[in-house]
């Protein structure tokens, strides 16, 4: 328990008239006992702060959150007293998590019980829990203020950024995933398989309408095509500590993992198979390749809780388990950073080694404040030093790129913004050729 702002300013008053004493010695009986009254009031009000089973708490949310999303918890309220109470409450969310509309402060009377909401908004992927919520009570004059400590159990899980993967289930039913940046590629083998039949939309190729299904129906009916399916996609994901480059508030791995998320997403709804594995020294999580609707949580799953390490990657490691785990041929995305001579000798042989069986796409995510530095024209001899640096850098990523094609795996040089679009995009592209 501690005293309220209003205790301080009562004690204020027998200061004063203390002062007073000084000057009419005949009036000190009478401060005397105006003192003596007023801490007897002060102690009344002390027994009157309410315990811990004078209030309830409950707590409403969600338990599966999104990185940048903003999710409403509800908190109840209820005052079990018979007289009017003033509490405020606040709660402890991790550090990642920015939260809107807390602490709040409200007065509630007698046997009134109230919902209010506010908003978190987490920041970081993990597993995390809501620590204690704290409620601060006042006294029936509001002289005295108790701190009651309240275990609410509610685990979070913080998860990638899913409110694309509905944008897109949306728009794939329309047949309008071009507009989030995703093109239907027609390559030299598309449109071996017919689908089937479905309303005609204006963007509609008009050679495709069915004239028999027209007829039919009275309205235009197209065919629709498919290419391959039941084929492999395994993910390779970094999470060493080159991928700890940010942009747009998000990690390089960050980033990585939205796109594994989509691509997924897209490559299960296409009837193919997905697995990955996440490394850095050690294998951090692996999922074996399998197919189904399920193994879209799976995946979200498996992705959720990676961490960035400070640690080297071992391309070794991962690309051995691949090559004993994964025997089928597959489409491998290896999503990575590499920035210097040595990490480049190190993914080479392994690169060798998996093109002999497999299909290699190798997204190198780029430091997309390094690159903005590269095309800055230099105002000072010292800036003029920094820009011809990064300039020579990214000369460097550009001729790794061409090496890396000339072994035999294709290659994507790209910033986080562009790595989901591209990235699917070159997926439909190999579909539609055939390359698996």
């Amino acid at each position: 328990m501690t005293p309220t702002y209003r205790l301080l300013l009562l004690l204020l008053g027998p200061t004063l008239i203390s002062a007073i004493a000084v000057a009419f010695p005949f009036a000190r009986s009478w401060i005397v006992g105006a003192d003596i009254a007023l801490l007897v009031v002060v102690f009344l009000d002390l027994l009157t702060l309410p315990r811990r089973r004078a209030v309830g708490v409950t707590r409403r949310g969600d338990h599966n959150l999104s990185v940048g999303a903003r999710n409403r918890f509800v908190v109840t309220l209820e005052n079990r007293l018979r007289r009017r109470l003033h509490v405020m409450l606040t709660e402890s969310f991790p550090d990642s998590m920015a939260v809107e509309g807390l602490p709040l402060e409200v007065t509630l009377a007698p046997r009134q019980s109230r919902r209010f909401a506010y908003w978190v908004t987490p920041q970081r992927r993990g597993a995390h829990t809501i620590g204690r919520t704290y409620l601060f009570a006042d006294s029936l004059l509001g002289t005295w203020r108790r701190r009651l400590r309240i275990k609410l159990d509610h685990s979070l899980k913080v998860f990638p950024d899913v409110r694309a993967l509905s944008t897109y289930a949306l728009l794939a039913r329309r047949n309008r995933i071009d507009l989030m940046g995703f093109r239907q590629a027609r390559g030299r083998a598309s449109d071996v398989e017919f689908d089937r039949l479905r309303d005609y939309s204006p963007d509609d190729d008009y050679r495709r309408i069915d004239p028999f299904a027209t007829a039919r129906y009275q309205r235009l009916i197209t065919r629709e095509y498919q290419v391959s399916r039941n084929q492999n996609i395994f993910f390779m994901v970094d999470c060493g500590r080159l991928m700890a480059s940010e942009s747009a508030g998000l990690t390089n791995l960050d980033h990585a993992l939205n796109a594994v998320l989509m691509l997924s997403s897209l490559a299960i709804d296409s009837g193919d198979n997905v697995g990955l594995i996440a490394f850095d020294r050690d294998v951090r999580a692996f999922l074996p390749i399998g197919g189904g609707f399920r193994r879209k949580s799976a995946v979200l799953h498996s992705l959720y809780d990676l961490q960035l390490s400070q640690q080297d990657p071992d391309y070794g490691q991962a690309f051995s388990l691949v090559l004993r785990r994964v025997r089928q041929r597959s489409l491998v995305v290896l999503l990575t950073n590499v920035m210097d001579g040595a990490t480049y000798s190190m993914l080479l042989p392994h690169l060798h080694a998996i093109t002999r069986r497999h299909l290699p796409l190798v997204v190198l995510m780029r430091d997309q404040d390094l690159f903005t530095l590269a095309d800055k024209s230099p105002a000072s001899l010292r800036e003029f030093f920094s820009v011809g640096a990064a300039a020579e850098l990214a000369r460097w990523r550009e001729q790794l790129a061409a090496r890396i094609q000339r072994i035999g795996s294709m290659v994507l040089d790209l910033t986080p913004a562009q790595t989901t679009p591209q990235i699917i995009n070159r997926y439909l592209q190999i579909k539609a050729d055939r390359l698996l």
